[in-house]
């Protein structure tokens, strides 16, 4: 479909998918600071040129590795933002929030090979699952659309090459038999605009339809990991895929040779039985909850969203390689009550950062009050529901001061500068 020669958005919103997308399901005592840092260290990388989005001059002078971790990371953010709204204007009063794929595919598969294997797989996995909930009051409906971010300083002709390899990652899931459809985006990221790139080849995107009693008492399940393996893909599924050659970078191509080529071989496929819809259901909106509580930083209720797997605490007995190691973080909670714009209140976590003569960087990560009381009392159903309307409803509000995002999924970013406190 046509997106149209622009898609409205800002750098806080940038940010915001960003920080929200990389939320690290672990237990680690760093984990929030980790999560401070992706908002932080991209604070300066964006800007507004003569209405169009574009790099600092501070983000173009970088030598070529801070280059490749810019681009990844800024090209996740983006694309999420266009990605969600090709899906908006597609699927009208639907709402998509963004989950992990190696953590809602860890619940289900194990790899038993070892590590090298394991890199080797998850080099050919999508980025992200873009799970897509509808409520008409009679029927409660969920989608599933695979989506591969990448972004590059390299001319528009090495974005065509990343979407080339886009292409083999997002075919390497089936539900019930059947593939998701996908959006790849790849972003240009240069001073004057930043320009994305999009590919969106068909699929089967319905996964799970029925009463809202029904949805209710499905989310109200608590799901079991599984232990089912991968497949090679077969003959017939390879030949409709492209070749992800190893020189796939595009005739004219300037500079060092891409990092993100794929492994030779065969990807692998990961296969969700039809009879297992509802558990993927459950593992793909329990990972949207516990991925805001998270981003808000109360990891204490966070952690009963997750399987033991996801959280690393499975018994030794059972051979699985430890994600992360457990920690007492996974029982604390950092989320407090703030007010972010006239009358908008969110539960979350604020850090301060020092600047130069006297002023003080103050970053707030948090989800929209009523949200937060939904997910703590374990409503999921309740929190997809109501999220599109806090949206709707607060879409105007102003912010006291600083700038604010305020997601389609509730979640929080407000980003303020102010004076050192003595």
């Amino acid at each position: 479909m046509t997106i149209g020669p622009t898609v409205e958005t800002s750098p806080a919103h940038v940010l915001h998918e960003l920080g929200v997308a990389t939320t690290l399901l672990t237990a680690s005592p760093l984990a929030q600071v980790a999560r401070h840092w992706a908002h932080v260290r991209y604070c300066a990388t964006l800007t507004r040129r003569r209405g169009t989005l574009g790099l600092t001059p501070s983000a173009q002078n970088l030598v070529y590795h801070h280059k490749v971790t810019q681009s990844e990371q800024l090209g996740i953010g983006l694309a999420l933002v266009v990605a969600k709204k090709v899906l908006q204007r597609q699927y009208r009063q639907w709402t998509f929030f963004a989950v992990d794929a190696e953590v809602a595919l860890k619940a289900g598969f194990i790899d038993g090979a070892g590590a090298v294997e394991r890199t080797t797989k998850s080099q050919k996995r999508p980025d992200y699952f873009l799970v897509g909930h509808h409520s008409s009051g009679r029927r409660s409906r969920m989608k599933i659309v695979v989506l591969e971010c990448k972004g590059t300083h390299q001319p528009p002709s090495f974005a065509y090459g990343q979407l080339a390899r886009a292409a083999v990652q997002v075919r390497t899931l089936n539900v019930g038999g059947r593939r998701p459809p996908a959006l790849m985006v790849a972003s240009c990221l240069a001073g004057r605009q930043i320009t994305s790139y999009v590919l969106d080849p068909p699929g089967d995107d319905e996964l799970w339809d029925g009463g809202p009693d029904d949805f209710d008492e499905l989310l109200h399940g608590r799901p079991e990991d599984h232990h089912w393996r991968t497949r090679p893909a077969t003959a017939d599924e390879a030949r409709t895929w492209p070749a992800a050659v190893g020189d796939a970078g595009p005739p004219g191509t300037i500079g060092p040779e891409p990092t993100d080529e794929l492994p030779p071989g065969a990807p692998e496929v990961f296969d969700v039985p039809e009879e297992r819809r509802g558990w993927f259901t459950q593992i793909l909106t329990r990972a949207v909850a516990a991925t805001a509580l998270l981003f808000a930083g109360d990891s204490a209720t966070a952690r009963h969203y997750a399987t033991p797997r996801q959280r690393g605490d499975e018994e030794p007995h059972s051979g699985q390689l430890r994600l992360f190691e457990l920690d007492p973080s996974w029982a604390a909670s950092t989320a407090t009550s703030q007010p972010v714009a006239d009358d908008l209140r969110a539960e979350g976590t604020l850090y301060r950062a020092p600047l130069p003569n006297g002023k003080t960087l103050d970053v707030f990560r948090g989800v929209e009050s009523s949200l937060y009381r939904h997910l703590a009392d374990g409503q999921v159903a309740a929190y997809l529901r109501a999220a599109p309307l806090i949206r709707h409803r607060w879409a105007r509000s102003r912010p006291r001061d600083g700038v604010v995002s305020l997601g389609r999924d509730g979640t929080v970013l407000a980003i303020r500068v102010t004076e050192r406190r003595r």
